[in-house]
């Protein structure tokens, strides 16, 4: 299920400069692609250009999140903006035919599924998973990914592409700096 999230988040694609949710019905259709409770059904309304930004809001506030599992750093405007989503959106208990009990979105169309988005982060939390779901370290790409390192301490979403590039860039400062300390460069 957190796959659901990761593929929230990288509905924008920063690198490609991609944006899948740009309209009200293109955030419809996603939403009721992912399988996400309310979204779709019938009798549920359209999405509105308040829900896009909304939903746009929550998805770049998880980014904000997810780059934290990376960075270590405090995602405090993230945060606010995960908790004002989180108090306009409703959840109610749900009992299975086994009688297990689990919190579902209340409601239908965008309002429910946003909430299907955070009930699933929420449940991520609680199983353990969560951190492992990180954005890129990468200040041009940022993509969602998860984090299946032994040490869990993954910072690129592709060693190969990211981290190639970060590895390579920090090695040509190092160099630079070290020719410029051979040289006496900006020793006054």
């Amino acid at each position: 299920m957190l796959a659901i999230v990761q593929a929230f988040v990288n509905t924008l694609d920063i690198e490609q400069g991609t944006e899948e949710l740009d309209s009200p019905a293109a955030l419809d259709r996603w939403l009721a692609a992912a399988g996400l409770d309310g979204a779709g059904t019938r009798g549920a309304a359209a999405a509105r250009p308040a829900d896009l930004r909304r939903a746009i809001e929550l998805r770049e506030a998880l980014r904000g999140v997810l780059r934290s599992h990376v960075t270590r750093a405090q995602p405090a405007d993230a945060v606010r903006s995960l908790g004002r989503i989180a108090a306009d959106v409703a959840a109610r208990f749900d009992v299975g035919a086994d009688g297990q009990i689990r919190l579902a979105p209340a409601g239908t169309g965008t309002s429910a599924a946003l909430a299907g988005i955070l009930l699933i982060a929420a449940d991520a939390g609680t199983d353990g998973t969560w951190r492992r779901l990180k954005a890129c370290s990468a200040d041009d790409c940022h993509w969602a990914f998860y984090d299946r390192s032994p040490t869990r301490n993954g910072s690129w979403c592709s060693m190969q592409l990211c981290g190639s590039r970060a590895k390579s860039r920090a090695y040509r400062e190092r160099a630079a700096a070290s020719r410029a300390a051979v040289l006496g460069v900006g020793h006054g």
